[in-house]
């Protein structure tokens, strides 16, 4: 177990004459994968860390001609259940007195706001592996897999439309604002507002303010609101000479379940908290949760990937 102490890496920095009282922001991406992309809440089993989701699938159309004064043949009732687990997960920082008394910045408020990010992106890139492990999957230009994707066969405004073509066919509901949502990385972007095909999507690229996915910078075209953030998907170096394979999820409501078992508790043990620090040599400030998050298929998938090239990537 580490302990930040006088000796950590660059501490002696921190405490000459002239150094100043700020700490330099970090560069962070948005976090997109999560309840503002709809999930549906599983149900629990009691006494244990499982969730579960059922649905019951419809009848196919009934197209056999009756038999005269012959009922039917009684039909029964199909279950469909997906279920998942929770865990628990949690991270803590340790600050010496010593440190905290030589330090001109408040380290035991630097932990906190640094742990509060984590919890947040833990969460987010836990369930972004989970939604980008869907079999529903597509492929940009002429691929045909995850292997040939070449940084050439970029995001476009046709495959938007193509993307949004699957979702209705597979009778995929899209948002109470009549679009589905798609979370794709900057680097697609980018290459979207770029397209000067007929029809494609040039100089339109706007952020649009409409109170569905307040944080995040957005974008309607097609049918699709996006969600751009530097922390979707990447299979690095899997494409086509090494080329970066970017993934784009583009889904309706309830793709995916998610619950928390233990919600997100933050945790503060002042100097001397306990009997481990009896003359108050340390402190300690850390998060704690267990949630869990399930692709739904049960019913049909909800939720494409669109895996593409990057022209910059």
């Amino acid at each position: 177990m580490a302990t930040t102490t006088t000796g950590t890496t660059n501490f002696s920095s921190t405490v000459t004459a002239d150094v100043k009282r700020r700490v330099l922001d970090n560069l962070r991406a948005k976090y997109a994968h999560g309840p503002m992309l709809g999930p549906i809440e599983g149900e629990y089993v009691e006494g244990t860390n499982s969730f579960t989701y059922v649905t019951y699938p419809d009848f196919a159309a009934a197209t056999t001609a009756l038999a005269e004064g012959t009922p039917p043949t009684a039909s029964a009732l199909s279950i469909s259940v997906d279920s998942f687990s929770a865990t628990q997960l949690g991270a803590t920082v340790e600050i010496s007195d010593l440190v905290a008394k030589q330090s001109k910045h408040n380290l035991v408020g630097i932990a906190a706001e640094r742990l509060a990010d984590n919890a947040a992106k833990t969460q987010d890139v836990l369930v972004r592996e989970i939604l980008a492990a869907g079999a529903s999957v597509f492929y940009g230009g002429t691929a045909t897999s995850r292997a040939t994707v070449a940084s050439s066969h970029i995001l476009t405004g046709a495959l938007v439309k193509r993307m949004v073509e699957e979702l209705q066919f597979a009778n995929v509901e899209p948002y109470a604002n009549g679009n589905y949502r798609a979370v794709i990385s900057p680097r697609q972007a980018g290459d979207l507002q770029r397209d000067t095909a007929n029809g494609g999507w040039v100089d339109i690229f706007k952020y649009n303010d409409n109170g569905v996915l307040e944080g995040l910078r957005t974008a309607s075209y097609a049918g699709v609101d996006f969600i751009v953030t530097a922390n979707s998907k990447v299979f690095t170096t899997a494409g086509a000479g090494s080329a970066n394979v970017y993934a784009a999820l583009f889904m309706g409501p309830n793709a995916f379940a998610l619950n928390d078992l233990q919600t997100l508790s933050a945790y503060l043990v002042g100097f001397g908290g306990d009997h481990s620090d009896p003359i108050a040599q340390k402190a300690i400030a850390g998060w704690k949760l267990t949630f869990g998050a399930k692709l739904l298929t049960g019913p049909g998938a909800r939720l494409m990937r669109l895996e593409t090239g990057a022209t910059y990537g």
